[in-house]
């Protein structure tokens, strides 16, 4: 843009404030006022002096014509049609011999004399440049108030006091500038909303992996001193020790690793990718992962629904929130049970739903399945932790994805999980 242009913007700009309106509106009124009382002013001494003219011109005739009345035809036409060149060169030439010409003062002057046309003319100027100033004072007033308010807010937002709000409505750039603060001081709020949640969250999770971690570091402490101080305990007795031992590390290790991707995927760490992930090839490669354990259950896992649905996310991510889900349906699924796996699409969503068959779940457990550690009234797993749904809650919303829980006692609960379409485009 060039520089031409870009001023007369600026001028745009600056005229289409209210402040600037204001200003020049009552300035435009205050000087139209005062030049016409100028004008008043000025014609009343205009005619002061042309009747003083007027009254030494008739004085001067009236004693010529006095003395000689036959000189009226001769000197009557300087007053009333002016007098030639000549005349005027010799009549400035006989008064100057008695100090009266051009450049004398206007004290002098008989027909100015006592007048003082300048000083007055002068004082009149500078007392109309009075209300003009009185005018631009208070309009600059107002103008410092808003400036000042805005100082106030400021000091206010300094002090983390967000509830004092700029004018929005107002046009020119006070209005925008009311905007843009409020805009600034509702972010800065948010901000401080977030680090408020995020210290609640770093709290609540030191405070989980305490408690969860209590129950196996006793075991293994047990275990431990039974081993140190039984010098002569059976190879038997031993080795359930190591084997509990065991198993209880385990745990520690599978319950540190997901706190720490769910710390991970809550706190924002994690820079998911978008890749175009083909639904029921994913499903199966994860399914044929989990045949093993459907098999020691004899459960039956089916696949079915279109061929062709695909999201876009991250594969690996998302792979370990769909094998949770699963895993969690075989796990409540009885011995010779089923679970389906139906993929569907339609305008809108692409959408994974994961059913069982198996125990279902109390109504009063379902809003509450997704926070971490939660067990259900009818919890009888005592090695479950209740993290698993947790964690894929937290991967599938982070994604931009909704997932959702239908359950009936006694017959079974489904899982979806959809996607937009439109966020894949």
């Amino acid at each position: 843009m060039e520089r031409g242009s870009y001023r007369e913007m600026n001028m745009i700009e600056v005229l289409r404030n209210p402040e600037w309106k204001s200003i020049a509106i009552k300035v435009l009124a205050l000087q139209v006022l005062l030049s016409f009382m100028m004008f008043l002013y000025m014609q009343h001494q205009v005619d002061s002096i042309n009747t003083t003219i007027v009254n030494q011109n008739s004085a001067l005739i009236g004693h010529l014509l006095m003395k000689d009345p036959q000189l009226e035809n001769e000197v009557i036409h300087f007053v009333t049609q002016g007098a030639q060149t000549d005349e005027i060169a010799e009549g400035q030439r006989i008064l100057a011999q008695y100090g009266y010409q051009a450049d004398m003062p206007i004290e002098e002057q008989p027909a100015l004399s006592g007048r003082a046309l300048p000083l007055k003319t002068a004082t009149q100027v500078l007392l109309f440049l009075i209300p003009l100033m009185v005018l631009l004072l208070w309009e600059y007033r107002t103008f410092f108030m808003k400036i000042r308010t805005i100082s106030h807010a400021a000091e206010q937002v300094v002090e983390q006091q967000f509830d004092e709000k700029l004018p929005e409505t107002e046009d020119g750039d006070f209005g925008a500038l009311g905007r843009s603060f409020n805009a600034m001081a509702g972010r800065l709020t948010n901000s401080l909303e977030l680090l408020r949640q995020e210290k609640t969250f770093l709290r609540n999770l030191l405070s989980d992996i305490s408690h969860q971690l209590k129950t196996p570091l006793a075991s293994l402490i047990v275990f431990n001193e039974n081993l140190l101080n039984d010098p002569g305990m059976k190879e038997e007795m031993r080795m359930t020790f190591l084997e509990r031992s065991r198993q209880q590390l385990d745990r520690m290790e599978w319950l540190i690793i997901s706190l720490l991707k769910l710390a991970r995927v809550e706190a924002g760490a994690i820079g998911f990718r978008k890749e175009r992930i083909e639904l029921r090839e994913m499903v199966e490669s994860i399914v044929y992962s989990l045949r093993t354990v459907a098999d020691q259950k004899r459960q039956n896992i089916t696949i079915l629904g279109s061929e062709n649905a695909f999201v876009q996310a991250d594969e690996e991510w998302l792979k370990e929130a769909v094998m949770n889900l699963i895993k969690n349906a075989l796990e409540h699924t009885p011995p010779e049970g089923e679970v389906r796996i139906h993929l569907e699409e339609n305008a809108l969503f692409d959408t994974i739903i994961i059913q069982d068959n198996g125990e279902g779940m109390h109504p009063d457990d379902i809003p509450h399945i997704f926070k971490r550690f939660y067990k259900g009234k009818n919890h009888n797993k005592p090695n479950s932790i209740g993290i698993g749904l947790a964690l894929t809650k937290s991967i599938i919303e982070e994604q931009n994805g909704i997932i959702t829980v239908e359950s009936v006692p006694q017959e079974g609960t489904t899982f979806r999980i959809s996607f937009f379409k439109k966020e894949w485009t």
